[in-house]
């Protein structure tokens, strides 16, 4: 009497039938919508304990290069909570990591040298190193390309080879015989390296000449805390140059001074640097002739 009344003029005979496929396609229906939320719900799951490794910020936050700053801002939202030490599971290393990805990659200065030079661009940044960023040039480039002094002729560059091949020699041996000097004196003096390059970054040697300013790397052997431009002895425009750098990196630029040679060289027992006994040795003497 109830499917009766329930189906009206379709008759008794019919309705249960209808009834049932009906009720089976409802279950069909809910089992399918389970199957796709467990689906969901575990590739969720799955893709929050990706432990996030290495040093490229767009492969710890699970990013293609060149991403918007919305997926950035999204993507480190979601791993943070996931690796927060105040939560359950969470790990303060793999926090840290996702947190500096994510500072790399909202800074556009820092977000421009990582894509530009690396990893090792974000170093010389934080070194201090000028000549990482985009379109830096120092004054004496800016004066140089005002004026037009034009390219380099064929026997400049044959001079300037010939004085970077000698140049790359000494280095070579001065490597090759430090071992054993430190072997016969049984101790490792804390040392620096000077080494140059001019306004478009291209490396200079001592002895060449440059129609441009330069910028003097100083590679300290550790971390100084006492390496000032005071220790540096060099006859650049003192009213111009800039000295700059931190830990064991440091810069000293040197505007361009036609017709000027420059020299720059670091005296013994100057500084000294963390877990090494006793005073530096004299740096090697760097000359370079700006024309």
């Amino acid at each position: 009497a109830y499917w009766h009344y329930t189906i009206g003029t379709q008759g008794t005979l019919h309705a249960p039938a209808i009834v049932m496929r009906c009720t089976r396609w409802q279950a069909s229906v809910s089992v399918s919508a389970l199957v796709v939320v467990a689906a969901v719900f575990l590739h969720a799951q799955l893709a929050d304990d990706r432990v996030p490794t290495g040093g490229d910020p767009y492969s710890i936050l699970g990013l293609a290069n060149g991403a918007s700053q919305q997926h950035v801002t999204k993507a480190y939202r979601s791993l943070a909570k996931r690796w927060h030490p105040d939560r359950m599971h969470g790990d303060k290393d793999v926090f840290a990591l996702v947190a500096h990805a994510y500072d790399v990659l909202t800074d556009p200065e820092k977000r421009d040298v990582f894509d530009r030079l690396g990893a090792r661009g974000l170093e010389r940044l934080r070194d201090g190193d000028p000549s990482v960023r985009k379109d830096w040039l120092s004054d004496a480039e800016i004066l140089r390309r005002v004026h037009n002094d034009g390219e380099e002729g064929w026997l400049d560059r044959l001079v300037t080879s010939g004085f970077a091949s000698l140049s790359a020699g000494a280095a070579a041996c001065s490597r090759r015989l430090a071992p054993s000097l430190r072997w016969l004196t049984g101790r490792e003096w804390p040392s620096v390296v000077i080494t140059a390059s001019d306004g478009d970054g291209s490396a200079l040697y001592s002895g060449g000449a440059t129609r441009g300013g330069a910028t003097f790397r100083f590679d300290l052997s550790g971390r100084s805390s006492d390496f000032e431009l005071r220790d540096v002895t060099h006859n650049c425009d003192a009213a111009r140059a800039k000295f700059l750098g931190i830990k064991a990196t440091y810069y000293l630029q040197c505007a361009h001074e036609p017709g000027r040679s420059i020299a720059v060289h670091v005296a013994p027992r100057t500084f000294t640097v963390a877990d090494r006994t006793g005073d530096n040795t004299a740096s090697n003497l760097f000359e370079l002739e700006m024309v």
